[in-house]
């Protein structure tokens, strides 16, 4: 049997995701550990033309790279950013969803970040993308009827709606990879809340959960 279609497949999709993993500084052994394993997977079907065990180590490849994914999302929340520390990072899954939220200060100024993304295939994650659709719409909805601002700007290439209400900033920035962050603070308004994530490493994020 002729797996070397199998072979194209396993590895090359690996590599996107371990070189994401080595420019954002996540521990090398986990890196290690997830590549080891695709190129084993591609070797027994190659080489050995042993299924079972290809997809014994095709399998531990893939959670080897789902957990990579992770830590590269944690990696890429900054400590610091114009003068904003940020605290304990609060990672929550639940219904299909994964939700990241870290919140920065300065003095008494908070403002809270949560990246939302899907973290399961089938019809789960589209049950959560047809969530995070409702969310968008009712945001746009509200802006209709004027309780927020509702308008859109970009932000690194990214649609932002941009809300407010009483001088309390609401962003929901629209991620290419069918993901979102919000962005909220009761101290400070939109205005003060585009300029905080003008410099937030929006594309970057984006960027690795594509790969």
């Amino acid at each position: 049997m002729n797996f070397s279609l199998k072979r194209k497949l396993v590895v090359p999709c690996s590599f996107g995701l371990i070189l994401a993993a080595a420019q954002s500084g996540v521990n090398a052994d986990p890196v290690d550990d997830a590549a080891q394993a695709c190129i084993d997977a591609a070797t027994l079907i190659k080489e050995e033309d042993d299924l079972e065990g290809a997809i014994e180590e095709a399998t531990w490849c893939l959670t080897g790279l789902t957990q990579l994914r992770e830590e590269i999302k944690l990696s890429l929340f900054p400590d610091e950013l114009n003068g904003y520390t940020g605290g304990e990072i609060d990672n929550e899954n639940a219904l299909g969803l994964n939700v990241i939220k870290r919140s920065y200060t300065q003095d008494s100024r908070t403002i809270d970040v949560a990246l939302t993304t899907t973290n399961a295939n089938g019809a789960g994650a589209l049950g959560a993308l047809g969530e995070l659709g409702k969310l968008f719409g009712a945001m746009e909805s509200a802006g209709g009827m004027g309780i927020n601002s509702g308008k859109k700007i970009r932000i690194q290439k990214r649609t932002v709606i941009v809300s407010e209400t009483a001088g309390q900033g609401s962003l929901n920035i629209q991620l290419k990879s069918g993901g979102s962050l919000t962005v909220e603070s009761t101290q400070l308004n939109s205005d003060a809340l585009v300029e905080f994530m003008r410099d937030f490493p929006i594309a970057e994020l984006d960027d690795a959960m594509e790969r």
